[in-house]
């Protein structure tokens, strides 16, 4: 039970990935569930635009959004690394109730805040004091164990691509896509299970969002779907083949999300898919 609107809560903070192009000016439906799943009743919300080309414009979209949902919103905008290690930043990040990574390229934002004392600092309380953190479109790729490079294209043919370069790792062996159905991106996923073995696939449409909540249980809100996927083990790799040749992934596992799903384990109830028990083991963080 929470006594206090900032009373921390100990263990793993809420972790939120969005597929982009979520409604920040009508209902808002999806950043207001997450402001509700926040235990305090006026959250403090940094939102991070490191990711963005545009950090300006997309600050004042989420400030109005956050403000009118009730949060206490607060702007870091680091476009470089060294931006993030002054004392200030990190004395936000302590005090801060949830982070928020926005849209844009996620190579950007790993750049600028992967391998910083900042993220480490954010991880820690995100596993240790409770601290949610929150990404939409390329920060919600960011939050995997591995990330889309960005110039993948949509279809199959071309056969598989390289190694995917590590995410920030908050959501352990999940490869996150976003803009999913509106971009035609079942295809790249698949191909991106090929190259990463043992991981999970989570394809997010717009205005659609996963939550995995601290008490391990999962959540589905907004307007699209969300797909899933699996495939292959931890020793499955694809292999480049040339003209008239074939190449596959065996056993591939494809399961659909709708808004409203509510899973909680474990224990998983009787007939969970073992591709959705895996995406919610957070035992590696590797």
């Amino acid at each position: 039970m929470v006594t206090s609107d900032r009373a921390a809560r100990s263990g793993r903070g809420l972790l939120a990935v969005i597929g982009g192009n979520e409604d920040r000016d009508g209902d808002r439906a999806v950043l207001a569930a997450l402001m509700r799943a926040l235990p305090m009743e006026r959250p403090r919300v940094l939102v991070l635009t490191a990711a963005s080309g545009a950090p300006a414009e997309l600050w004042q979209h989420y400030r109005a959004a956050f403000d009118t949902l009730g949060g206490e919103p607060f702007w870091l905008d680091a476009r470089e690394a060294s931006a993030l290690n002054t004392p200030a930043v990190m004395a936000r990040l302590a005090a801060v109730d949830l982070v928020f990574l926005t849209g844009g390229d996620q190579h950007r934002l790993l750049d600028t805040l992967g391998d910083t004392p900042a993220f480490e600092l954010i991880a820690r309380r995100h596993a240790e004091e409770g601290l949610a953190v929150a990404g939409t479109s390329a920060g919600a790729s960011a939050l995997g164990a591995r990330m889309p490079r960005g110039d993948e294209g949509s279809q199959i043919a071309g056969g598989p691509p390289g190694p995917l370069p590590p995410g920030l790792g908050l959501w352990p062996r999940v490869v996150v896509d976003q803009h999913f159905s509106e971009r035609k991106r079942l295809s790249r996923l698949i191909q991106f299970l090929g190259v990463s073995p043992g991981h999970v696939g989570l394809g997010l449409d717009e205005d659609t969002a996963v939550f995995v909540h601290p008490d391990d249980g999962l959540e589905v809100v907004g307007s699209g779907t969300v797909t899933v996927l699996a495939g292959g083990g931890p020793g499955t790799r694809l292999q480049a083949m040339g003209p008239g040749e074939c190449w596959s992934l065996d056993e591939v596992s494809l399961h659909l999300l709708t808004p409203g799903l509510r899973l909680a384990g474990p224990p998983w109830p009787e007939g969970t898919p073992q591709a959705l028990q895996r995406l919610m083991d957070f035992s590696d963080q590797n």
